[in-house]
């Protein structure tokens, strides 16, 4: 609902109700327009912050290549934007990189962080998937896009049971996107591609719990687990019967997790 120009690039961003602020970054195909549905519930007792990192949503779009450290200088241009001294970081996929990067060099400025379905590093794996997701995306065809980058987004049962929804979302993406959208998708892949961060998990001072799914084939489990042993203070929760997109698979258990965590004082709680 607002911008900010951050090295004349506009910054859009969103924000709903009062209290703690939490930050949520979002995935490569993902806007603050993803996070609709999740408003009423995040809002409710929280200061929910959307953000548009360059290149996504109605941000602006840039000319050139960058990689994530713009994004990590993004966020916190954000915050000083704001106001605030420090803010709970919730990072999806994409977002999650960006945030392990913030909470690593400004660990002063992380409440508590939540890492669901992302990586500490683009593996050879992830590197090729995005490689096929570029070629798609280089065609400017948005059925050709579907195909090739979203069904293993999901978990099979879940794509499997709503098959008409899905294609439905196929026609949405081949009436909607521009050439614009796919060019700035591409650049933010490659920005992504030299992500490398393991070394770095050890400077995170937040309190984190990483949120992974049974069934993500984009970021597998084993990349979960690395973040959870490098993480000093890091717990683990798996969404079972879940794709890599777990907050729209299973979005009660999602909500749950990261309200959960962000709100609890576990401080005060005395075992005997």
């Amino acid at each position: 609902m607002a911008t900010f120009d951050y090295e004349s690039i506009p910054i859009y961003y969103e924000s709903y109700g009062e209290g703690e602020p939490i930050l949520i970054l979002n995935g490569i195909f993902m806007s603050c327009a993803s996070w609709q549905g999740f408003i009423p519930a995040f809002a409710q007792h929280n200061r929910l912050l959307l953000l548009d990192l360059a290149d996504q949503g109605r941000s602006g779009r840039l000319d050139h290549e960058y990689t994530q450290e713009l994004q990590e200088r993004i966020v916190i241009g954000f915050l000083d934007h704001l106001g605030l001294a420090t803010c709970h970081v919730c990072g999806i996929s994409y977002g999650g990189e960006v945030a392990i990067r913030v909470a690593a060099r400004h660990p002063g400025r992380v409440g508590k962080l939540v890492l669901s379905n992302t990586t500490a590093y683009t593996s050879a794996w992830l590197r090729d998937i995005g490689h096929s997701w570029e070629y798609a995306m280089n065609s400017h065809d948005g059925h050709q896009f579907f195909a090739t980058c979203i069904p293993y987004v999901y978990s099979p049962g879940f794509y499997e049971s709503r098959e008409q929804w899905a294609h439905d979302r196929e026609a949405m993406f081949a009436r909607v996107f521009t050439a614009e959208v796919y060019d700035a998708f591409a650049r933010l892949t490659r920005s992504a591609e030299d992500h490398d961060e393991r070394a770095n998990l050890g400077r995170i001072t937040a309190e984190t719990l990483v949120i992974s799914s049974q069934w993500d084939f984009i970021t597998p489990l084993p990349n979960q687990l690395e973040l959870v042993a490098g993480i000093p203070r890091a717990g683990h929760a798996i969404i079972q019967d879940c794709g890599h997109a777990g907050m729209y698979e299973k979005p009660t258990e999602f909500t749950a997790l990261v309200l959960g965590f962000v709100n609890s004082d576990t401080a005060s709680i005395a075992i005997d």
